[in-house]
This record gives C-alpha cells, structure tokens and sequence, in this order.
C-alpha cells in the first residue's frame, strides 16, 4: 500500500480561502480532479484570534484526507494545503489548481510515508519492522 503525502505552501497578496462555503467546494472539487472519494464532507472554519485569523478546512477521503489552512493577516498571506491518500495521485492536478489562484510563490514537498520508506523513524523501535 502506498502511502503519499503532498505539503503545499503558498503565499499571496490576497488569500483566496476566506470563505468558508468556497473553501469546502474547493475541496471537494479537488478530490474529484484527483479521483477520490469523499468519506466525510468538506469542513470549513473560520478562526477570529489575533495574529490566526483565516480558515481551517479539511475533508476526509476514503483513502486518508485533505486539510488546508490559510492565514488572512500575515503579509503576504499564507496558505498550507496537504491531500494524504494510500492511493496515487498526481501532485500537477493540485499545483495547477493552486496556480489559478496566481500565488506569489508555490512551493511544494512530497514525502512517501510508508513504513519501508520511514526506516529510522523513531517509530522503527515498536518492532514494526
């Protein structure tokens, strides 16, 4: 089985997930572009605290989750987006997703988190080897 996790930052003079309803069809039409299955509907909320004031989304799938957070007050804003999935998925479907959004920066980290491939982890003490 494999195990995929994709991390995404971005930046942007405005974020676009400042709406809780845009946030959760963002998310669900990006399981769709990626061939998912939603297990658990898209949810968004909105976080007022100062200094954290933006969304907090996630939607659960049948192989794992996606989870985005975006911040509305820091210069530039930030936007954190992971989709994990036991199930492949192509990394470009959600990059161009992000680049419709014309970010200022775009970055991105792909780790296989299966347990052959976490060897050395501190976990490898559990025997699980």
């Amino acid at each position: 089985m494999e195990h995929k996790h994709l991390l995404v930052n971005c930046t942007f003079k405005e974020t676009p997930f400042k709406d809780e309803v845009f946030t959760e069809s963002w998310l669900e039409e990006i399981v769709d572009k990626i061939d998912m299955e939603i297990l658990y509907p898209a949810k968004a909320v909105k976080c007022y605290d100062e200094g954290n004031e933006g969304i907090t989304a996630f939607c659960m799938i049948t192989t794992s989750h996606l989870c985005l957070h975006s911040w509305e007050t820091t210069d530039p804003n930030l936007v954190q987006f992971d989709v994990y999935s036991c199930k492949d998925f192509s990394q470009e479907i959600i990059l161009d997703e992000m680049r419709k959004f014309k970010p200022i920066r775009l970055g991105c980290r792909f780790i296989n988190r299966g347990l052959m491939s976490t060897t050395g982890w501190e976990m490898g003490r559990e025997g699980l080897f």
